[in-house]
């Protein structure tokens, strides 16, 4: 026991003089009586005794005094020596997220945790460091209580092994919580507990989409990897997974070479409505789970209503496009009239008072302006187009002849088709972009005019045409959210650092005051003097 003001003991001293001061006063005098039978006999009536000294009272009093002295002194018991602060290291990269026995390491390491700082004495200084993906510090109560620390995701954020050197001192204790993935070596100083995360895994390491939007088809092409014990071939056996807002597709197996990434195409359907497009890889007891797919939100398609204008001398053609598109797309035909909203116009001929590039439309030979004076021109020279726009690229032209055309009636706009006649290039399309989610497209020649309608490329002309006019604006990323290379130590969970786990050290124990039971010690010697007689 220590003291820290021992100077108060010397009341202790008092002691002799309360001793003097308890024992009982002696006779004045002795008076000689021959009636000392009828005085005791009358004393014995009253209940009294003789005034006497006891040894029991001066003992508690003694006690008590002894008490008050030493509580005065400032007793304490003897602290020990250790460390004063305690930081852990928590790796929380993606590989601590490897399920052993239904649980993932990161749990396992949580709870350990747990259990640990309940036992750390109430005065060390705690801090919490989150080594992986968001790096984390939680400090004091919040690191004692762990809040906020979140799930495992991403790679280690920080050289575990630099950071224990840099924090450990001899007041310091740094206690790390590690997989071993991805990690050449564990920390050397410190307090060390290493989680057994080995086992077979797959990943889906990126995800790349090709939209068609506003037409259904996706093209998607997902990067693949698994680590785990090959079959004879030498090859392991998975399976890709698709499902949400797409037409079901069954399982896609695939065979994959341990460690080497492998591209998979799937070509898929949307539905219209949209929604959660999910992809996942599956492998017969994967460790890690979190790294398996990806997720998108699909926009819905816009199913739109198309609308067909021709006039007396049109052909079959604009209404027979109008209906193949509208199944394509999932949209309607619907009579033009005035007033009527409509998502796509289609117009043969005709006058259509309408501003190019507003609204989206596909016009042919068709009147925008009544202030136009038509004048057909017929056309002898050989047809020519964009190869390297999109609405163009890859399309076969060249049988195209159109027998007569109205220049006059295409509005300003990048032009994609034309012909050289007599020297000059007349333009016989042109297409008007009135933002990301609109455009008009316009052709000098009505499909009776000219053999458009027979070509090959005419229904992929048309549907570029619709996806020109739509834009882009609802289409989605190319790029899955997340997508990019993950770090090979986070999914190849067959290889790890190793090392022995390391005890914490012992904690410094801070003196603790015993004055308060020297208090009470002093009361209850008191109380108890005060029954004794």
């Amino acid at each position: 026991m220590n003291l820290s003001e021992p100077r108060f003991l010397w009341a202790l001293l008092a002691l002799p003089l309360l001793w003097w001061l308890a024992q009982p006063p002696r006779p004045r005098q002795h008076v000689f009586t021959p009636h000392l039978a009828q005085w005791q006999a009358a004393m014995r009536a009253l209940h009294r005794r003789p005034p006497r000294g006891s040894w029991l009272r001066w003992l508690l009093l003694a006690v008590a005094l002894t008490a008050a002295a030493f509580a005065a002194a400032g007793p304490s018991r003897p602290g020990t020596a250790g460390a004063e602060r305690l930081v852990v290291l928590l790796d929380a990269s993606a590989s601590m997220g490897a399920a052993a026995a239904g649980e993932p390491a990161f749990a396992r390491a949580r709870r350990r945790l747990a259990q640990t700082l309940a036992q750390v004495p109430a005065s060390v200084d705690v801090t919490v460091v989150r080594c992986g993906g968001e790096l984390l510090r939680r400090h004091g109560a919040a690191a004692r209580a762990l809040q906020d620390l979140g799930e495992p995701s991403g790679a280690l954020a920080v050289d575990l092994v630099a950071a224990a050197r840099a924090i450990a001192d001899a007041r310091t204790a740094v206690w790390t919580l590690t997989d071993g993935q991805g990690q050449p070596r564990l920390p050397d100083v410190g307090a060390l507990t290493v989680f057994d995360t080995k086992g077979p895994n797959a990943a889906l390491v990126d995800a790349r989409i090709e939209d068609a939007w506003p037409l259904p088809e996706l093209r998607l092409e997902v990067d693949v990897v698994a680590y785990a014990e090959p079959r004879s071939d030498g090859r392991i056996a998975a399976e890709l997974l698709v499902a949400g807002a797409v037409r079901p597709l069954a399982p896609t197996p695939v065979l994959l070479v341990p460690g080497q990434v492998t591209t998979v195409p799937l070509s898929l359907v949307r539905r219209p409505a949209g929604g959660e497009l999910r992809v996942a890889v599956r492998l017969a007891d994967d460790r890690l789970p979190d790294d398996d797919g990806r997720r998108w939100r699909l926009p819905a398609l816009p199913a739109p209503r198309i609308a067909v204008l021709a006039d007396e001398e049109a052909g079959p053609f604009v209404s027979a496009a109008g209906e193949a598109l509208a199944v394509e797309v999932a949209g309607e035909v619907v009579a033009a009239h005035a007033g009527t909203e409509v998502g796509l116009l289609l117009a043969d001929g005709g006058l259509v008072p309408l501003a190019p590039g507003t609204v989206r439309a596909l016009t042919f030979g068709s009147r925008l302006d009544p202030a136009v004076e038509l004048a057909p021109r017929a056309l002898a020279g050989a047809v020519e187009w964009d190869r390297t726009l999109a609405l163009t690229r890859g399309l076969d032209l060249s049988e195209l002849r159109v027998e007569r055309c109205w220049p006059a009636t295409l509005p300003a706009g990048e032009p994609f088709l034309w012909v050289i006649d007599g020297g000059e290039r007349v333009p016989l399309g042109v297409v008007v972009d009135g933002g990301e989610d609109r455009a008009s497209v316009h052709f000098a020649f009505r499909l009776a005019d000219a053999n458009l309608g027979l070509l090959a490329a005419f229904p992929q002309l048309l549907r570029r045409a619709f996806v020109r006019c739509y834009g882009k604006a609802g289409a989605i990323a190319a790029t899955s959210p997340g997508g990019g290379a993950v770090a090979a130590g986070e999914t190849d969970l067959r290889t790890a650092a190793r090392a022995p786990d390391r005890p914490l050290p012992p904690f410094a124990v801070a003196e603790r005051p015993l004055g308060r039971w020297f208090v009470a010690l002093g009361l209850l010697a008191l109380a108890l003097r005060a029954c004794v007689r």
